[in-house]
Parts: C-alpha cells; sequence; structure tokens
C-alpha cells in the first residue's frame, strides 16, 4: 500500500539553497515541521541558533538552548528546533546582546538582522486573503499562516481605510493588534522578498495589472535603477520611511 504522508527526513543536498549548511558533511539535515511558512520559505529554528547566529557548536547545545525556553519568536518562547522561521519574524534569545528580525538578503536569502529594541513590539504582515464571515465580519489572512477576524469598521478606525489584498499590516507582538497599515499602492515603498531581485527596496512607480497569461507585476526605483518584479513578491514596508 502507497504511503500517504510526505517524508520525515530531508536530505542536505536537495535542502534550500539559502540554507547555510554544509551539503558534503553530513547527510542529513533538519526538516521543518508543519508551521506558519512552508519549507522553501523558512529556516528550522536549530540552524539559525547554529549555523547563522553561531550561537552553539552542535546540533545538542542547539537543542539544549530551544528547549529550556531560551528562544522567542514573535514573542512567543517555542521549544521546537525544527519550528520554522520565516520572512518578518522577530527572534529573541535569553541572554543575547540583541533581537534579530528575518529578512531577504540578496544572494543569501532569509538572514537574521539585528534590529533595535524598540522594533522587538512589532511585525510587518502581508494580507494574502480576506473575505467576509458570516456575522460581516472581515476575515483576514496574512502570509504567515495567521487569520484575523475584525468588524469592517474595526479595521477602518484603526487605519483610517479598508485593509485590501497586498496591504501590510503592523501588528503588536505578542497581542496580534493591529496598529497600523501601509496600502499595496504607487509611491509606496516597497520590499523584494523573493526572486532574482530578492532584498532590494524602492519606491513602487506604478503597478501594472495582470492578465490570464501574465502574472500582475510591479515597477520598482531603487537606488541601482528601476526593476519590474511580480506583485507577490513585494511587501509594502512603508510610505514616507520604511517601518523596518
Amino acid at each position: 500500500m502507497a504511503r500517504k504522508f510526505g517524508s520525515r527526513q530531508l536530505k542536505r543536498e536537495p535542502s534550500p539553497r539559502f540554507w547555510p549548511i554544509n551539503r558534503k558533511k553530513m547527510a542529513w539535515a533538519p526538516l521543518t515541521r508543519p508551521g506558519p511558512h512552508a519549507q522553501e520559505k523558512s529556516l528550522p529554528l536549530v540552524i539559525v541558533i547554529r549555523e547563522i547566529l553561531g550561537y552553539a557548536n552542535t546540533a545538542r547545545e542547539a537543542r539544549h538552548i530551544i528547549n529550556t525556553g531560551k528562544v522567542k519568536v514573535d514573542g512567543k518562547v517555542r521549544r521546537d528546533h525544527r519550528f520554522p522561521v520565516g520572512l518578518m519574524d522577530v527572534l529573541q534569545i535569553e541572554g543575547a546582546s540583541g533581537s534579530y528580525r528575518i529578512l531577504p538578503k540578496a544572494d543569501a536569502g532569509l538572514t537574521p538582522t539585528p534590529i533595535d529594541p524598540k522594533e522587538v513590539g512589532f511585525k510587518l504582515c502581508k494580507v494574502v486573503g480576506k473575505k467576509t464571515i458570516p456575522g460581516g465580519s472581515n476575515q483576514i489572512t496574512l502570509h504567515d499562516g495567521r487569520s484575523l477576524i475584525l468588524p469592517a469598521r474595526e479595521a477602518r478606525q484603526k487605519t483610517g481605510e479598508d485593509i485590501m489584498v497586498g496591504a501590510t499590516i503592523q501588528i503588536g507582538l505578542p497581542d496580534q493588534k493591529i496598529m497600523s497599515q501601509v496600502p499595496f499602492q504607487m509611491g509606496a515603498l516597497g520590499l523584494v522578498v523573493d526572486g532574482r531581485n530578492q532584498g532590494l527596496t524602492g519606491r513602487v512607480e506604478s503597478i501594472i495589472p495582470g492578465t490570464h497569461a501574465r502574472r500582475k507585476t510591479v515597477r520598482i526605483e531603487t537606488l541601482g535603477g528601476t526593476l519590474e518584479t511580480p506583485a507577490a513578491y513585494v511587501i509594502p514596508i512603508g510610505t514616507d520611511k520604511p517601518l523596518v
């Protein structure tokens, strides 16, 4: 009888290319558990602690740090060494000198980036889905798997306008309260989070509607010139200045 589930193991060679691991040293790599981010868009917590930040020399040491509750992701203690951390997640480690936000870097993929202490209390999330549920409230789905349910009037009171798909909302951590919104529109500051231009930021010049044969794209003016990329690869991060 055929198996009805995916592999529970992951070899190092086919692991996501942005994982900073030695693919020749050992055969196996930690497999992220199902969670807020897909495997190809996340890093296992053990790799972040050991390979990237260097707080442990071995997987055993990294697991001990995680299992004893010294690591927080988005303000919540995470004790699973295979927990997936991804775009915009805020990472805190007890005893460490600073905190980190997971951001894309050119030619490096997702990378923990040191942040100012005042940034620990919030996170930016892209709205990837929105629908009306019984009772008239809006269910808003975010890029990290969160679902927020709130009356339409409450959304307008908090952000000044309706929350639309493609926009970014700033939420408090860990309470998930909406603090502000960055609409996906011309003039907004955008961060490219995927593709060959990942890690670049700039101002949105134009939004080109998609067709049945062509994806919706965005033209962004960066310091190095103008680029065009799929709208799905861009997250708004501010209006006058970036929030992160």
